[in-house]
């Protein structure tokens, strides 16, 4: 009887997209698959204390303020041909762990959104200057992590260039996304007879740093060209009541809907009746709402300060880009797509080839890949 390679994935939070990449990680077979969850259930997140999975599941104890040692002990008693992968250091519990798997010579990979630049944090509403101490705590821990793990796994290209510019060698760098599942492909993706736009989705945090007034700018001023579209914001957060007195103060009070914070089977269902993501935020370190658009035949209209939207949006194809803040290029791009329903139609087949290119295979053949080399130390 063959004997599944053990690969233990750390992560500091659970989302519907990682529970779709874990449970065809368990259907496909290769891997004996352990996930620890460095959080609790919240009211956004229910299903993390959902009782049964297709694979070993653990959820770590306050591991976010302070070390969780059952973690590090269960890490020790490990198979010695496990495999590791560590998403982010942020939790204590993370950074302990990859500290203990590099003193036991175990092998673990490192899996990192986009990280800002080395002088930069976001902690307001607005991008701040990094103290030097901070800085300089980074730099050694970052530089320590890309020195031990085996591999930096980056969502992106947008990842990749940002974590070789911060230490990481390029040869030990490479993309690992995130994962959707696909589904099967929109009946719309067939219409003989599209229609131009005319809904627009954003979906995601009402916060200063997702630039939402952006989209309320473009869609009143393509408004005020003759465009007929209206605009869904889902999500909450600290500036929704702001969003909602700017959306009235641009005259779009009947035009723009706040519909809340939203399930994932809910967010899915808009993401079939709109006709385009609107992203426009001043920095994403990736946004896989992207991703699920493209999945689900939705064209992007994003700034160049989303990863996501960077590496898979190819201009006139599957979407447009726009510099952050850049509301006239914005809205002449909506306007376009209100008044072309051949380029909307176009866009929607390239959008879901794009997501096709990317199915969750791809994403556990790379990881049988990095696993199936033998130990990186030899052993």
């Amino acid at each position: 009887m063959r004997v599944r390679q053990r690969l233990v994935w750390l992560c500091p939070e659970f989302t519907p997209y990682h529970e779709a990449f874990f449970d065809a990680v368990a259907a496909e077979g290769h891997f004996d698959l352990c996930v620890y969850v460095m959080m609790d259930t919240t009211r956004t997140h229910p299903f993390v204390s959902r009782g049964s999975r297709p694979y070993e599941w653990h959820l770590a104890r306050n591991a976010r303020r302070r070390i969780d040692p059952e973690v590090l002990r269960r890490l020790a008693q490990e198979r010695s041909d496990a495999w590791f992968l560590v998403a982010s250091y942020r939790p204590v519990t993370l950074a302990a762990a990859m500290y203990a798997l590099a003193r036991q010579r175990r092998p673990f990979l490192y899996w990192t959104d986009t990280p800002l630049p080395e002088t930069t944090q976001w902690n307001s509403r607005e991008p701040e200057a990094r103290p030097w101490w901070l800085r300089f705590a980074r730099r050694q821990l970052l530089h320590w992590i890309y020195a031990h793990a085996h591999r930096i796994l980056a969502t992106g290209d947008f990842g990749v260039a940002a974590s070789i510019k911060l230490g990481c060698p390029p040869e030990k760098c490479l993309v690992f996304p995130y994962w959707v599942p696909l589904g099967d492909a929109p009946a719309r993706l067939r219409d003989t007879d599209p229609a131009p736009l005319r809904t627009l989705v954003g979906i995601g945090q009402l916060i200063h740093r997702k630039g939402w007034e952006f989209a309320l700018q473009a869609v009143a001023d393509a408004r005020r060209q003759g465009a007929e579209v209206e605009l869904i914001l889902i999500g909450d957060g600290a500036e929704r009541r702001l969003l909602e007195d700017q959306a009235v103060a641009f005259g779009l009070a009947d035009k723009v809907r706040f519909p809340g914070w939203l399930h994932a089977p809910e967010i899915a269902r808009h993401l079939r009746m709109a006709d385009a993501l609107i992203h426009p935020a001043r920095w994403e370190p990736y946004g896989v709402v992207v991703l699920e658009a493209m999945a689900a035949g939705v064209p992007v209209l994003g700034s160049e300060a989303c990863g996501a939207a960077v590496d898979r949006v190819v201009p006139e194809i599957s979407g447009f880009l726009h510099a952050v803040g850049d509301v006239t290029t914005l809205t002449r791009q909506i306007v376009r797509l209100a008044n072309d329903a051949a380029l909307l139609q176009r866009m929607r087949v390239g959008a879901r080839e794009s997501a096709e290119a990317w199915p969750i295979q791809r994403g556990i053949d790379l990881l049988k890949q990095l696993t199936s080399a033998g130990r990186p130390d030899g052993r």
